[in-house]
């Protein structure tokens, strides 16, 4: 594999959806908006990697032909919402995006942008964002800069960097950003990309990493507090053994009975599973320590994917493990060498609403909207956003 196939691979973070009432919740939008009304938030700011993007890679990249391995910068992304390519990795929104809306907030400008009024919100999340600092990889024998291009801890400090337009004084930002949502992530996905798909790490190998990635999250929450933050979501990464593109790149070399009746690949879900238990006992141990000051939510991502891989046709889905856009054909539809957005692969399928998998690491707008539906109303956010 090339290094620009690497370079898409760090975007890995796929979300998907849950029950009846979340799809009820998502695509009546007048009770998101009804109920948003009981808890007015002054802004929303976001962190994470490509699944919260909505336009710093392409506002800090001037290289093209960076921009052009960017293939969210191609068609057909952004077909459905936006009618071209939005530095999204989807077809239209992302799950930010429909969150914001849900609370009559705007679509978020990437921090990076220019002339911007970031006092509604702003996005911090990048392509290849991870809970771990450079430095990091580099001990494990990483030089690729793609991997560099904003830690969790960096983002961090963009965002202190912009508090002075947003709200002024550290006092006032106090009361401000009180009254304002966090979504802290999700990471941990592309640090388990790079171990995985860089350093050739196995899942078990990589899981001795995972406590500091968990700790990394964690202390990135107790910095967002310090700084006045009350409201904050934090996400936990989805099932790695389920996305279409694990399963093209490790399906054929796995057994029989690495795969489970859904179809993923288990040991690459185990791993999921050990870094997710190990982040929900973190944020429960947050939210007793600051049980007077903060409400801090955990989102169950990987639940919400399960389950509707496990009944897609019950939601209105269908091909759970399929990409819509690529050209890559075969079972999962994913070739890192064919790409959605690449020469030939400029097509996607004919319903994109009915596929979870846009480009075979990104949902669509359609389960974007589930998802953020399930974050709004529960029961895979908890407490929910609007609880």
């Amino acid at each position: 594999m090339t290094l620009l196939g690497f370079y898409l691979l760090s975007t890995l973070f796929m979300g998907f959806l849950a029950t009846q009432p979340i799809m009820a919740m998502a695509s009546g939008g007048g009770g998101a908006s009804s109920m948003a009304a009981l808890k007015k938030y002054n802004a929303m700011f976001t962190f994470g990697d490509s699944m919260e993007e909505t336009g710093n890679i392409c506002a800090t990249s001037s290289n093209k032909t960076e921009l052009d391995v960017l293939t969210c910068t191609h068609p057909p992304y952004g077909q459905t919402y936006f009618g071209r390519p939005s530095c999204r990795w989807c077809d239209g929104r992302v799950v930010v995006d429909f969150i914001a809306q849900a609370l009559g907030l705007p679509l978020l400008p990437p921090s990076k942008a220019k002339d911007k009024d970031f006092r509604r919100g702003v996005s911090m999340a990048i392509t290849g964002g991870t809970a771990m600092n450079f430095s990091f990889y580099k001990s494990l024998g990483i030089e690729d800069p793609v991997w560099n291009h904003g830690s969790l801890d960096t983002q961090i400090q963009w965002f202190k960097e912009l508090m002075p337009s947003i709200c002024g004084t550290e006092q006032c930002c106090k009361g401000f950003l009180g009254k304002s949502l966090f979504m802290f992530g999700g990471y941990g996905g592309n640090d388990y990309n790079v171990q995985l798909l860089e350093v050739g790490l196995t899942p078990q190998q990589a899981m001795k990493h995972t406590p500091k990635i968990v700790n990394a999250i964690a202390n990135g929450v107790e910095k967002l507090i310090a700084l006045g933050a009350v409201h904050i979501v934090v996400p936990g990464i989805f099932p790695t053994g389920c996305l279409p593109i694990f399963l093209s790149l490790f399906g054929d070399a796995a057994s029989k009975a690495d795969f489970d009746q859904t179809g993923c690949l288990k040991p690459y879900n185990r791993l999921t599973d050990y870094h997710n238990t190990l982040l929900r006992t973190q944020v429960e141990a947050l939210q007793r320590k600051h049980y007077n000051s903060t409400r801090l939510m955990y989102a169950d991502y990987s639940g919400l994917m399960y389950r509707v891989v496990q009944e897609p046709e019950k939601f209105g889905f269908s091909s759970p493990l399929e990409a819509c856009c690529g050209a890559g054909g075969g079972k999962y539809n994913f070739d890192v060498t064919a790409r959605c957005g690449m020469e030939g692969a400029t097509v996607a399928c004919d319903d994109p609403s009915a596929r979870l998998s846009w480009d075979g690491i990104h949902p669509t707008e359609e389960l974007n909207k589930l998802i953020a539906g399930a974050l709004l109303k529960g029961p895979y956010c908890t407490p929910p956003i609007l609880g």
